[in-house]
């Protein structure tokens, strides 16, 4: 974890729930959205995932726009289930743009 991480505090804009790619799923992130969406694991994952391209792992299905199937308005809506990759944001991976809270910390660190 670097210093930025540290700094970080998501202000929940949903941009990073937009970046193309897979939010791969472990087994404790299924049971806790599961219960935050009060569903049986198995109903959420029929609704809700996907097979992941390495083809070991569940991902979090797209919405038709390409976007997180769980973002709504513009926000996650099981923010507080979130998956891991989600929680390790930024340290665990980065969006190129578009993090609002990112790039303020960016212009703090070159001025």
């Amino acid at each position: 974890m670097n210093s930025v991480d540290y700094l970080f505090t998501c202000r929940q804009c949903g941009n990073c729930c937009r970046w193309p790619g897979h939010v791969l799923l472990t087994g404790g992130d299924i049971a806790r959205l599961a219960m935050a969406e009060r569903l049986p694991e198995e109903v959420f994952i029929n609704r809700y995932t996907v097979l992941a391209e390495n083809r070991r792992q569940l991902s979090l299905a797209d919405a038709s726009d390409g976007s997180c199937v769980l973002l709504q308005g513009g926000r996650c809506r099981l923010y507080e289930a979130r998956p891991a990759q989600c929680r390790e944001f930024p340290s665990g991976w980065r969006v190129a743009e578009g993090c609002p809270a990112l790039e303020e910390l960016d212009k703090t660190r070159t001025v």
